[in-house]
């Protein structure tokens, strides 16, 4: 027999002996047959002690009568999984002492983790392997949502359920979604959500055909694999935006169920490709963790997509919405990941299989061509040694961002979308044009201090953190590779942000895909006044977007700023100045796979 644990209590399931049919008379008579019985709505006492509750308020009166202290009614909640947290790590097999002659049998017995998943491949076919999800830095609290929801008819506090039903078959039934009365309590509420607010706040583009809505919910409605992920993104979400502990706790059980499923769906798919809807539930795995902020996590589940559409041959395979929706996702963050964790991914671009004429995505938007171009830049210090190279491709990358426009790609734009959102998704392009052109100054100058004399000659400004005097003999980044580009850094950084400061950074969902422009002209800003401007900035993405991975680049600019300031006022006393601490040396020394999309 199993004791599984329900939605506001902290247990988690245990195995109990089970009982033979043909016990004696007294063993059975050892067991309890009456008694008030338990119920998800008892004091945290009596739920602790598996013990009924009579509810009474506002101390229960068994724990009056055993003279026990009750601890009322709230919720047993405990701090979730931190953004650094390693889920994902690899089980060594357990050493086992060395048998003797004279040694007793000994049985094995099974790993004590929480949920054993992987994504691994070779070259050829995809090959799980056993991994172990590791115990979280932080206690976790654990949630069965299937035994949850078997047992709610039995408890009397439970029902709003078919309100919560009819409230979203009265949202989708008129938009054609499939009737949503089969799924349990705690789906239909994320559902709504997700349907009425998630949906609309994780795109960079919001649409009547927002496949957030139009092909994840059909999809969902008949795979229970993908509402779990659909869920779990959802549950998060909310949970970022309103600081729920039920919705953070059903997040990481949703989260869970859907790494188990996923694990089960590749065991079964060795000889055939991955179904569509396992697909899109990795997918939203890596979603989930960029809403989560994960400094870690997220560029598994990128890696794993990556793998997964390769071992299909491309998208080409899959059905054309999904297909279109996984390449969105992946070039928008495999490029963004090509800035931050160059040394922690494979680089090799799947999706460029011919799957139709390119839609105007909901995350790429116009800047599908800026952000390649920034994949490109990531990649300069490997032709540092041939300058002949190099040189040809810092011009090239100059030619290309002068060049572009936002209509240099024709894409097919839905029917539905207005002019006025059409013009913030241009204005957010040019923003990450000048956002390139600050990461090309940024990456050289990198190169440049790692094979150049430091400069010794500081001073400091007014209006500025430092300001560096010319050296005696001047760097390579000021002498062969500044002359290539034709936009100065601190004429871009002041363009990106005097459009930003020009934008009202309200709700409209194309506004939150700023987060990159923000970051890099922070970390490459000399001017003081920048950063209050960037810092509340970046506090209104994340208040009206609840996306977790501005947090983390908040948190990264207060650490270089520090060091920055620290710096400058070693050399006002007269100290020697240091090498510009630059932000990519921080992330390698933090270990941070930050997501900057």
């Amino acid at each position: 027999m199993t004791l599984t644990a329900f939605h506001d209590t902290g247990w988690v399931s245990q195995s109990l002996p089970q009982v033979s049919a043909h016990a004696s008379p007294v063993q059975k008579k050892g067991r309890r047959q009456t008694g008030t019985p338990w119920t998800r709505s008892g004091c945290l006492t009596c739920k602790k002690r598996r013990k009924g509750c009579d509810k009474a308020k506002p101390s229960c009166n068994n724990c009056l009568k055993q003279g026990r202290k009750c601890e009322g009614y709230g919720d047993l909640w405990v701090e979730p999984l931190g953004p650094s947290a390693q889920v994902f790590v690899q089980a060594d097999a357990p050493k086992l002492p060395r048998l003797t002659a004279h040694s007793p049998p000994r049985s094995l017995s099974p790993s004590p983790s929480v949920s054993p998943f992987s994504y691994a491949w070779n070259d050829s076919q995809l090959s799980p392997v056993s991994l172990d999800w590791s115990t979280p830095s932080s206690p976790q609290r654990i949630i069965d949502i299937e035994a949850e929801e078997t047992t709610q008819n039995q408890d009397e506090n439970i029902a709003t359920e078919p309100n919560a039903q009819t409230t979203l078959a009265v949202i989708m039934q008129p938009q054609g979604y499939p009737n949503p009365s089969h799924l349990s309590g705690h789906e239909s509420h994320y559902l709504q959500y997700h349907v009425e607010h998630g949906s609309k706040l994780l795109a960079n583009l919001e649409s009547d055909d927002n496949p957030l809505r139009s092909l994840l919910i059909p999809c969902a409605m008949s795979s229970p694999l993908l509402m779990k992920a659909v869920c779990a993104v959802s549950a998060l979400h909310l949970a970022n935006r309103s600081q729920e502990c039920s919705a953070q706790n059903a997040a990481a059980t949703f989260y869970g169920r859907t790494l188990s499923g996923i694990r089960t769906a590749i065991a079964k798919c060795s000889t055939e490709f991955l179904p569509d809807d396992a697909m899109l539930a990795v997918g939203l795995m890596c979603k989930y963790e960029i809403v989560r902020g994960s400094i870690k996590q997220w560029v598994v589940h990128l890696h794993a997509m990556q793998r997964l559409i390769t071992s299909r041959g491309g998208l080409g395979s899959m059905n054309p919405d999904a297909a279109q929706f996984l390449r969105g996702l992946f070039v928008y963050a495999y490029n963004m990941a090509r800035i931050s964790t160059r040394k922690r991914i494979a680089y090799s671009d799947p999706t460029e299989t011919d799957i139709g004429p390119p839609r105007l995505d909901i995350y790429i938007g116009y800047t599908e061509e800026i952000l390649k171009l920034c994949g490109r830049i990531a990649e300069l210090p490997s032709l540092q040694d041939d300058g002949i190279s190099l040189h040809l491709a810092i011009a090239s990358i100059n030619d290309s961002l002068l060049s572009w426009t936002p209509t240099s790609i024709n894409y097919i734009i839905p029917n539905d979308i207005t002019p006025a959102a059409l013009s913030r998704l241009q204005l957010v392009a040019e923003c990450f044009r000048e956002a390139a052109f600050i990461f090309l100054h940024s990456t050289l100058e990198r190169m440049s201090a790692n094979s150049d004399t430091p400069q010794t000659a500081l001073d400091l400004d007014a209006f500025s953190i430092f300001t560096p005097i010319s050296p005696p003999e001047k760097t390579r980044y000021l002498t062969e590779w500044a002359p290539l580009i034709s936009t100065p850094k601190s004429t871009a950084i002041h363009r990106c942000l005097a459009r930003v400061e020009s934008f009202p950074l309200d709700d409209h969902c194309e506004y939150s895909a700023l987060t990159f422009p923000l970051f890099i002209s922070g970390c490459e800003s000399e001017v003081f006044a920048h950063r209050d401007l960037i810092i509340c900035s970046l506090c209104k993405l994340q208040t009206n977007f609840g996306i977790g991975n501005v947090e983390r680049a908040k948190e990264l600019l207060r650490i270089l700023w520090a060091r920055q300031d620290a710096n400058a006022k070693d050399i006002a006393a007269g100290g020697t100045a240091s090498r510009k601490t630059h932000w990519i040396d921080i992330l390698e020394e933090l270990q941070w796979e930050l997501i900057l999309v």
